[in-house]
């Protein structure tokens, strides 16, 4: 069964007397338990998609279907949680009262919501924070708590609105790491971002949205193949490189370098500095941004 359907979907808008086409017969199908990445620029459709998906706003044209249900139907969102971008909760309300209340919206006992919260607020590592009004936690906090709202449940489903927001680098990891973690366990994932790494890192298959129509859909391997540039070589100062390399180097310190080598030329450079002996310390992917990605994904 497909965790979500969508099929022909169109949505219009309305700003100062002008027409918006949000979606222009939008298709999106993603299979249950699958990790889904869903990839696009600001503007591209992305949001407009998620608050169809919930039932917020409905299409001009168009069905949906969640577990095989139509998200008109109330039912169909008994097993999803949901993050959206920038989560606002009443300000008064400490984050263990955020979590009671999801809880008890999901029909959960009150032993359950208990247990559960405790669990998550030291998985989101807010357990000293849990007392405090959420008027004192900072963006990153507020978005970490949400994320525990929307799993307290245990959903079927989990639909993510730009999740990484806000958040530092180790809370994009603790992230990652608890989305692979219920993936694992068979929860389907819907993972929207513009920022092509979050994708890349977690999700196996991606749909690209451009324009309010799919651009396409491809896997993590061709995502990472396309969305890398170059190559960035970090070495010892040990060696020659050939001259034609020369102008790429970069001193990084007494003892490091780095060159820039495109992808076709990686293995030349690679067997070179192997024959030469070189100490390769680190090589890492450069990756392109949105508008190169959708460039070169058009052209193969």
């Amino acid at each position: 069964m497909k965790a979500v359907e969508c099929d022909n979907i169109f949505k219009q808008f309305k700003y100062k007397g002008e027409k918006i086409q949000a979606l222009s017969g939008l298709n999106l199908h993603i299979d249950k338990g699958e990790m889904y990445g869903f990839l696009g620029p600001n503007g591209a459709g992305k949001s407009t998609t998620i608050k169809i998906l919930m039932d917020f706003i409905r299409p001009d044209k168009g069905s949906v279907k969640i577990f095989g249900m139509d998200s008109k139907d109330v039912k169909s969102r008994n097993k999803i949680g949901f993050l959206p971008e920038n989560p606002i909760f009443m300000d008064n309300l400490t984050g263990r009262e955020i979590l009671k209340f999801a809880g008890q919206s999901h029909g959960m006992s009150s032993a359950e919501i208990d247990k559960k919260s405790e669990e998550l607020l030291k998985r989101v590592e807010l357990t000293e924070a849990a007392g405090r009004p959420v008027r004192k936690y900072s963006k990153g906090m507020v978005q970490r708590i949400g994320f525990a709202a929307a799993i307290i449940h245990n959903p079927d489903l989990l639909v993510l609105d730009e999740p990484m927001s806000g958040l530092d680098p180790l809370g994009r990891v603790l992230f990652k790491n608890m989305l692979q973690e219920l993936n694992e366990k068979g929860t389907t994932i819907f993972f929207s971002s513009h920022i092509i790494p979050d994708i890349e890192d977690i999700c196996t298959k991606i749909g690209i949205i451009k324009k309010g129509k799919m651009y396409n859909e491809i896997d993590d391997t061709e995502l990472k193949y396309y969305s890398t540039e170059s190559f960035r070589i970090i070495y010892r100062d040990e060696g020659t490189l050939p001259d034609e390399f020369k102008d790429d180097v970069v001193k990084i310190s007494e003892e490091l370098s780095s060159v820039n080598v495109s992808k076709s030329r990686l293995d030349l450079v690679l067997s070179k500095m192997k024959e030469e002996n070189f100490d390769i310390v680190d090589i890492q992917p450069q990756k392109k941004d949105l508008e190169d990605l959708f460039v070169e994904i058009s052209e193969k």
